[in-house]
């Protein structure tokens, strides 16, 4: 294989590789852990919010994972790799549960996101920015 084209598989590998642990950290009971897969300058653009969230909002924002479990069908519908920036086009679609109340109907979640990654400085791929919308379903 020519050196560019291995290049470009292993740096395919190490994007996929970094959604794949970021999916795990959403479907997981350490939700937490899904922040460590964003830079420090992370941005979320949530349709609830006319401005921009950080991390600290955005951990707000998720603190309902110690109530919920994601329990949806992930797409990535799209992967882009151009030297040290991705982007990553991702469809969720499926239902929360309730961690506490087997009983408790789930809640329909549909999300559609775009996640901008960058190669940092210590090698490993993180979001750096997180769009999304919710569909109606």
């Amino acid at each position: 294989m020519a050196p560019a084209l291995s290049k470009l598989d292993e740096e395919y590998s190490s994007v996929k590789s970094a959604i794949l642990q970021a999916l795990a950290a959403i479907r997981s009971d350490q939700f937490e852990d899904y922040f460590e897969c964003f830079t420090d300058d992370a941005v979320w653009m949530m349709p609830s919010k006319n401005h921009d969230v950080h991390i600290d909002e955005a951990r707000k924002f998720y603190g309902f994972t110690k109530n919920f479990r994601f329990d949806q069908e992930t797409t990535i519908d799209e992967l882009v790799v151009d030297k040290d920036i991705a982007m990553v086009r991702i469809s969720f679609n499926g239902y929360l549960r309730s961690k506490r109340d087997e009983k408790a109907p789930p809640l329909k979640s549909v999300s559609r996101h775009l996640w901008i990654m960058r190669h940092c400085l210590d090698g490993v791929w993180r979001i750096s920015r997180d769009i999304w919308n919710n569909p109606k379903h």
